[in-house]
């Protein structure tokens, strides 16, 4: 009986994992044939949704300014915007994570100038949170910024950066799990863009951030508001520019309507990373809150 039962869950979960990849690649799909209502009847009915607009490489800056929206109204001005200049060619994956609730894939992207004709690609990653939906609730795009990877040990040969990614991601999540503010911020670029849930506010979709400084101040608010208990890590990607992951946080909230109540949820989220050790872009999303106690 038990064995039976563990193998229907193990269908379930599989059942939705592989509606989360259809969700995405349906979407991707209607991006190559460049119909723009066809783009946006792919999005799941309802929001909040979180959508990355294009970033723009801004005077006088090193980073591309990313800039997040939330309403349908708002992606269908960047959609209609964006298709009117440009088009999605191809999207090859590398490695592709689909769950219950997002599909992740890195690879590279084509875009082609639809004045010009002229074709070009890049290192891409892209997040597609689903939450469960028919449609998209997202679109999580970033673009590969620096020309260098981390060099690494030598003696891990051709996995030197990866290896050292690694390394950095795991500083990283030490630093989280003890609340380790500086630590977080000091291997932050100084241009870092941000783009995570935000449970400080609980607007359900994501913060926008474009410094250090800014995420410092994000940080200090969300450590004010939660006690963390732990950190599990679920599923983790590492490249030689990148890394991704999704965590699984146990928080004990120290003020708000939950005070006192330990609370559950998932983060999936990548970020990019230079070749000094800096992390130059971290975006993702999270799922709703669960009170466990």
């Amino acid at each position: 009986m038990k064995d039976r039962v563990e193998a229907e869950e193990l269908l379930i979960t599989s059942d939705l994992q592989i509606q989360s990849a259809a969700t995405a690649w349906k979407h991707v799909h209607a991006e190559y044939v460049d119909v723009v209502d066809d783009i946006l009847a792919t999005l799941a009915p309802s929001g909040p949704y979180a959508y990355t607009v294009v970033p723009q490489l801004k005077e006088g800056r090193e980073i591309p300014t990313q800039r997040i929206v939330s309403t349908y109204e708002a992606i269908e001005h960047s959609y209609r915007s964006m298709h009117r200049f440009a088009a999605v060619v191809a999207i090859r994956p590398v490695a592709e994570i689909n769950t219950s609730w997002y599909t992740f894939v890195s690879g590279i992207g084509r875009g082609r100038e639809k004045q010009s004709g002229a074709e070009s690609e890049r290192p891409v990653v892209v997040l597609f949170p689903t939450m469960g939906s028919e449609g998209i609730t997202g679109e999580l795009f970033w673009g590969r910024t620096q020309r260098d990877s981390m060099p690494g040990d030598p003696a891990n040969g051709a996995l030197a950066s990866r290896f050292a990614v690694a390394g950095l991601h795991e500083a990283l999540l030490d630093a989280y799990r003890k609340g380790d503010i500086d630590t977080i911020v000091e291997k932050s670029h100084p241009e870092i863009q941000t783009g995570v849930r935000d449970y400080v506010a609980q607007t359900g979709t994501l913060v926008e951030l474009h410094t250090k400084d800014e995420r410092r101040a994000h940080l200090q608010d969300f450590y004010a508001r939660y006690a963390v208990r732990g950190i599990e890590v679920v599923t983790q990607h590492f490249d030689d520019w990148f890394f991704f992951h999704e965590l699984r946080w146990t928080v004990e909230a120290k003020k708000g309507p939950d005070a006192g109540g330990v609370l559950r949820y998932h983060t999936a989220e990548y970020a990019e990373v230079s070749a000094a050790g800096l992390v130059v872009a971290h975006i993702g999303h999270g799922t709703d809150q669960l009170r466990i106690g």
